[in-house]
């Protein structure tokens, strides 16, 4: 579930684990090599299921571990007013119906305002991108898709 990568290669928008969490870096800054050390890497980055944000300091020459998140676009079929999806994958044509509106996430309130606002005009396709990282599954992101 995560690889590594070089923390001289992480700039915004990287994903690496902090503290145990994915999350996606926001800044980095490096100091200098110390009198007893070699240089560091404070890295600060946001939680991608939380945004929660953590800290952490590195040597500049470690590998840290990245999260191998996956992302996969669904077409929705339906949405409770309990705020549970229907969601169809547009290659295999499966339905699942194991995933809620993000209503809990205060920094998606925004993507879940937009999935009922596309849904309920039904006009246009709601395509809505599902992030996984291990057992952890969030609804991510929100587009329109083609007229109906």
């Amino acid at each position: 579930m995560c690889e590594k990568t070089d923390t001289n290669r992480l700039k915004p928008g990287s994903l690496i684990m902090i503290k145990g969490n994915p999350c996606k870096v926001t800044e980095t800054t490096t100091a200098k090599p110390g009198k007893h050390g070699s240089a560091k890497a404070m890295i600060v980055g946001k939680d991608i299921f939380t945004d929660k944000q953590y800290e952490e300091t590195f040597h500049t020459t470690e590998m840290i571990p990245a999260p191998i998140v996956s992302r996969t676009e669904y077409m929705l079929c339906d949405v409770t007013d309990e705020g549970a999806l229907s969601l169809m994958d547009n290659a295999s044509g499966d339905i699942r119906e194991d995933l809620d509106l993000p209503e809990n996430a205060k920094h998606l309130s925004g993507i879940c305002r937009e999935i009922k606002k596309i849904y309920d005009a039904q006009k246009k396709e709601c395509l809505v991108t599902v992030q996984k990282w291990g057992d952890k599954e969030q609804v991510y992101s929100v587009r329109e898709g083609a007229d109906f």
